[in-house]
């Protein structure tokens, strides 16, 4: 008769479990938010407060105990309700609080946060948690408050570090680079946009230590692009820090490598191997680098230098075969890593379908041996499609780190999102990258210069080059000269040099721009700018700007003409950004 099987012994406690109530306080007209972030009382505030300064402990569960929903995670999406919670309703919650909480492991600490209707539905947790430390806030709100901060501050914050930055946890920004870079000095456009003779500077040589981000995102795609500084860099010659050296890059940020997926989102396989992309990291000196991709969306859209949209549409099938080798060539990518020692941190870089897919591959990573993830392919998602990756991958994050000394490091690719990024930094993201604020200042109409407080945007005031072919046309059509047409610009250029802000100097500048620049729109079309362009002139926010481009450029940083111009905006745009609104400095 064989032996009996015997059961495994059961897992140690580990990890640590916060109970706290809900709140009559939420956050409105927001649509559905995770539970942390949609609840406004106190208590809410002080947690946010401590996730945002400090991460998410690796192995922290945060339930909630809701009027609603019940027992709830607090990565939990939610939308507001109005409805109060009784000791009655309590205790008749307490059997499925019970049962939820006992299948989610056993943790080594707890603290319950509850007020007195709130207690009865987790009465029993020492049943649940015989070999936990239990500790339940007493006293009156402020007390409980002030115990429950003191208790998370006890807890381990480290998060996986990248060469060069603290283990303790941090927002970081990364400036995706594709030779954005401006000539100095700024010379005035005349006859044409074409480059002016002089000296390259990126955006962190002009602000120096007040450069607005905390590193450089580089794509290995612009190898095959031929655009940036990386398709100028032979590899086999290349000695490592010649990146760095390249685009003068300061010791203190850091560079980190992508592979560009949506550069080759067309084609049927990247244009590199695992352990090619792992060589050139290493050979470029790059300080973290991430797994080669494959983007999996529906339809891929990629428009070409000469302005065709080419559409591709991928069945199901292609779909997840795109998941499936995103996964192998990040096993592939980090047993390269290991193999020869490379010296950068490697990030795998996850793509899914849909939200499980995200989870499911969270886990695969981390059993790999990752400790810095980045979620891929979420651009051309929705903000709600996004959150609801953002909070499963937490939890699964949090149900894998309850060992663990220190959390993962969870990067966002090419989002930025203003309506949801407090949430982002409340639900752990370690770092995001994203060029929407440099690129606004040439791709929208009205949104093109952020004020200083970064609180609202301005339409800038256009004088377009009087020898572009588009003007020369819509000229001509009107029975406007060549010579004509340029003393229109001319005198529109005189304007905004003698603006001072007088009513005689303010109306120069709309009567020149106003009958210039409105050649270029199309027929029928009214002026649509002539009020924004009177609200800039009007509140002149350029004078209240405290950044070195508008101290420089004054009026000019508004004016829509150049590229020179444009990126130096853009620039202006990415410090504000940063600066208030980011950091809030």
């Amino acid at each position: 008769m064989p032996p009996s099987r015997k059961e495994p012994p059961p897992s140690p406690p580990a990890g640590h479990l916060l109970l706290i109530g809900c709140s009559d306080r939420k956050i409105a007209d927001r649509g559905r938010l995770p539970a942390v972030e949609l609840y406004d009382g106190s208590n809410y505030r002080v947690l946010r407060t401590f996730l945002n300064g400090r991460g998410w402990p690796p192995g922290l569960q945060i339930k909630i105990i809701s009027a609603k929903y019940g027992l709830l995670d607090a990565t939990d999406l939610i939308e507001n309700y109005d409805q109060r919670l009784d000791e009655e309703a309590a205790r008749e919650m307490n059997p499925a609080v019970r049962a939820t909480l006992a299948q989610s492991g056993t943790p080594a600490t707890v603290f319950v946060n509850l007020g007195k209707d709130y207690r009865p539905a987790v009465e029993g947790l020492a049943c649940i948690f015989p070999d936990a430390k239990i500790v339940h806030a007493k006293g009156g709100i402020g007390e409980k408050m002030a115990q429950m901060k003191k208790w998370l501050n006890r807890l381990p914050t480290r998060t996986a570090a990248i060469k060069g930055t603290s283990a303790t946890r941090s927002y970081m920004y990364f400036f995706p680079d594709w030779d954005d870079y401006v000539t100095v000095p700024f010379v005035h456009e005349t006859v044409t946009d074409t480059a002016v003779a002089g000296e390259k500077k990126y955006a962190h040589e002009i602000f120096g230590d007040k450069t607005p981000y905390d590193g450089i995102l580089v794509s290995l795609a612009q190898r095959y692009t031929g655009k940036g500084t990386l398709s100028r860099l032979d590899p086999e010659k290349a000695k490592r820090g010649d990146l760095r050296r390249q685009m003068k890059i300061p010791n203190h940020l850091l560079l980190f490598g992508d592979c560009g997926a949506f550069s080759y989102a067309f084609e049927d396989a990247p244009p590199f191997s695992p352990e090619d992309a792992a060589k050139l990291y290493d050979q470029f000196g790059f300080d973290a680098g991430a797994s080669v991709d494959h983007i999996p969306l529906p339809e891929i859209v990629v428009e070409g230098e000469d302005g065709k949209v080419a559409k591709r549409t991928l069945t199901e099938k292609e779909r997840r075969d795109r998941m499936e080798l995103t996964v192998r060539n990040a096993e592939a990518f980090i047993t390269a890593c290991k193999k020869h020692q490379y010296k950068f941190a490697p990030v795998g870089a996850i793509q899914g379908i849909d939200v499980p897919s995200y989870v499911r591959c969270v886990h695969e990573y981390i059993d790999m041996g990752y400790k810095h993830l980045a979620l891929g392919g979420l651009v051309p998602k929705s903000d709600a499609d996004i959150l609801a990756i953002c909070t499963a991958t937490r939890a699964a994050i949090q149900s894998r780190t309850r060992t663990e000394k220190e959390n993962v490091w969870v990067h966002l690719f090419g989002i930025l999102r203003p309506k949801i990024q407090s949430c982002f930094r409340v639900l752990g993201v370690s770092s995001f990258d994203s060029a929407s604020y440099l690129r606004k200042a040439w791709l929208r109409s009205d949104q093109n210069y952020l004020s200083p407080q970064g609180d609202q945007w301005y339409s800038t005031i256009r004088v377009p080059l009087s020898s572009s072919k588009r003007l020369r046309e819509a000229a001509e059509g009107k029975k406007i000269s060549a010579e004509d047409l340029q003393k229109m610009e001319w005198r529109c250029l005189a304007a905004l040099t003698a603006f001072d802000g007088s009513e005689a100097t303010h109306k120069e500048v709309m009567e020149s721009v106003n009958e210039y620049g409105p050649l270029l729109e199309r027929r029928g079309e009214d002026n649509h700018f002539i009020e924004k362009h009177n609200t800039v002139l009007t509140d002149r926010p350029w004078e209240k700007c405290r950044c070195l481009v508008c101290r420089q450029l004054g009026i000019e940083v508004v004016v829509f003409r150049g590229t020179g111009r444009n990126k130096r905006r853009g620039f202006h745009n990415t410090w504000v950004f940063y600066h208030k609104i980011l950091h809030g400095k």
